[in-house]
């Protein structure tokens, strides 16, 4: 009878393990969406020349390492609703980026926590007033990450955050990325594509310590920079 009345204590602990079988940190690029798409709710958005977009805020597919980020700014309002986005270049089948982002402040904070403790330090690594902008590399994929702390809502102020994860070796979507607070990327790549700097390591710092040498201490690539 115990044993019985035991199995019955965790059988919804189980069930609850079991439901989630999809984690974005465990994902391989390129990935085939089909599975997903025939599992989960997920709407495909063909607005674009060059890609195409497939967004979701099923909260089974809203897994990081784990963690779930589901939630919503506003229950009412599907603009403030914790998302998915993954990606696809037009004429390939395949997937090879995707997109979290988060709108509620708890949630982004955590993420945030998590994913600096899971990446660690990085050498792209911007800082200003409201906003943060880091870049990693880790395990043949860039993370793009960027907080935003100036968002007001109903006259509250609130945190988001987005993380944009492109398979390294796809250059159309680091170039996409490469963007906003994440413009210099594009820069120190086109350094790292010169034939100096070609089959050696050549890391951001040192395209940071380049650019002070040849610029000085006021050159624009130092000014926010964390070292």
């Amino acid at each position: 009878m115990k044993k019985l009345l035991l199995l019955i204590a965790i059988f919804p602990f189980l069930i609850s393990c079991q439901k989630n079988d999809f984690d974005l940190y465990k994902i391989s690029f390129p990935m085939d969406i089909t599975p997903l798409g025939a599992k989960y709710k997920i709407r495909e958005d063909k607005g674009y020349s060059d890609m195409v977009r497939y967004n979701t805020t099923d909260e089974d597919l809203l897994f990081f390492d784990g963690y779930n980020f589901s939630g919503s700014l506003d229950d009412s309002n599907s603009l403030f609703e914790n998302s998915l986005s993954f990606f696809k270049e037009i004429g390939n089948n395949k997937i090879e980026a995707y997109k979290i982002l988060i709108t509620t402040s708890s949630e982004a904070t955590k993420f945030e926590e998590m994913l600096v403790e899971k990446l660690g330090k990085t050498d792209f690594y911007y800082q200003k007033t409201d906003f943060t902008f880091r870049i990693w590399n880790a395990e043949g994929k860039t993370y793009f990450f960027e907080t935003n702390s100036s968002g007001e809502y109903n006259g509250k102020k609130f945190k988001s955050c987005d993380l944009f994860v492109v398979d390294s070796k796809n250059r159309f979507f680091i170039n996409f990325a490469s963007a906003g607070g994440f413009q210099y990327y594009g820069d120190y790549l086109h350094e790292k594509d010169k034939p100096e700097n070609t089959g050696k390591k050549f890391t951001y710092r040192d395209f940071i310590d380049q650019r002070e040498k040849e610029d000085g201490k006021d050159s624009y690539f130092l000014k926010n920079y964390v070292k």
